[in-house]
């Protein structure tokens, strides 16, 4: 066997060993009940038990399974997992979808071709008996898809809220994804790969001086407020330097198909005491926003008072808010550092610290209630609270 075939065969070794690491997280998510390695099955009345195969199977908790191949380049070979999948779903009508997925991290070439391949399925330009070729990332979401599919929209929302944050935990705490970017192997597939690496260029870590990374999205790890509430801080990030030296990071995740997402939620009275606790005028005007519920019915001299008081603290409040800069709780794990944004409408990643946050509203001219750079409003019953909302940048 030549060298680049068995180049070959560990690159394709390590796509299928990647996966696995993104079906069995899917697994613990709670989004599919069963992993089947190395399904086999073959037609009755045949020798042959094992005649069509594929990698992984996986089942859902309403006992539909879908078969899904692994590839690191598409070539007319692709021909084979039709083969494949048009003979075990007809073997097994319980298989109800056959998926081809690459890795995050295939050179851009091939992601091209695999896109362009797929498109091509997608438009019925080509009969496949695939429903798709497509990224460690995507089938991730199809999976959380289909198994959300029944469940209530605020069910939706939080759970893909969460299962993002331990997507994420998940991606850094990965030895494979550290492995490969230090060395810059080609050998060694990652997982969700392209994320990782984004992560690493914002957070400016030289690769030279890692030893290892970790990171947790738990709760009980990252702990609540002392007012019982959650922290800012959603993934938790521990690295460890060579010269045994270690760095916390703290990253707050939003992950949204909107323009703006709710990113605070707290009474008055906590506003006025982080902005200016001794200010009995701008208290009083907080709560009279928190009664009333917007700006309109506070009434235009109320309204604009409450924007001149609040013009030393615009800055103060943005940091507060984005990451609990200024608030109560561990200033080390429960203050957000960095934002981490992704975009479900075209699955794209951005993070930024704070500061840089704040900087690119501010420099898009993002104007909000105030003089702020937020959407001010109330969540549930009005004059109990005030939420704000923040425009998404990338």
């Amino acid at each position: 066997m030549s060298e680049s075939n068995l180049d070959k065969n560990l690159r394709g070794a390590a796509s299928r060993g990647s996966l696995l690491f993104v079906l069995n997280l899917a697994k613990q998510q709670g989004y599919i009940t069963r992993i089947v390695v190395d399904y086999k099955i073959g037609k009755p009345g045949y020798k042959d038990k094992n005649q069509f195969k594929a990698p992984y199977l996986i089942e859902f908790a309403d006992k539909t399974k879908w078969i899904l191949f692994t590839t690191t380049s598409i070539r007319e070979r692709v021909k084979t997992q039709y083969w494949e999948a048009l003979n075990i779903k007809q073997l097994d009508n319980s298989i109800k979808a056959a998926y081809l997925i690459y890795p995050d991290s295939i050179p851009e070439k091939e992601r091209k071709n695999a896109i362009a391949k797929n498109e091509k399925i997608q438009s019925k330009g080509e009969y496949s008996t695939l429903e798709g070729i497509v990224s460690q990332d995507e089938i991730s979401n199809l999976i959380e898809e289909y198994a959300l599919k029944e469940k209530s929209k605020g069910h939706v929302f939080d759970a893909k809220g969460n299962n993002f944050e331990s997507r994420v935990a998940s991606i850094l705490s990965n030895p494979l994804n550290l492995q490969k970017w230090t060395t810059n192997s080609e050998i060694i597939e990652g997982v969700h790969f392209d994320i990782f690496c984004s992560i690493m260029e914002a957070l400016k870590l030289k690769k030279e001086s890692i030893f290892s990374i970790s990171a947790t999205s738990s709760k009980e790890e990252i702990g609540l407020l002392p007012t019982g509430g959650p922290a800012k801080t959603d993934v938790l990030v521990t690295v460890v330097f060579k010269d045994g030296s270690k760095k916390i990071i703290t990253i707050s995740c939003k992950r949204t198909s909107e323009n703006s997402v709710s990113i605070h939620q707290y009474t008055a009275d906590a506003f006025a005491d982080v902005l200016d606790k001794n200010n009995t005028e701008l208290r009083k005007l907080l709560n009279l926003f928190q009664e009333k519920g917007n700006q309109k019915d506070m009434g235009d001299e109320n309204k604009l008072r409450l924007t001149e008081l609040m013009r030393p603290h615009v800055r103060t409040l943005a940091y507060w808010a984005l990451g609990g800069v200024g608030g109560l709780g561990d200033s080390e794990k429960q203050w957000a550092k960095y934002i981490l944004v992704y975009d479900n409408n075209d699955n794209s990643v951005s993070i930024h610290t704070v500061d840089d946050y704040y900087n690119l509203l501010t420099s898009n001219n993002v104007k909000g209630m105030f003089g702020t750079v937020f959407g001010w409003t109330y969540q549930g019953k009005r004059g109990t609270n005030i939420q704000l909302k923040c425009k998404i940048i990338k």
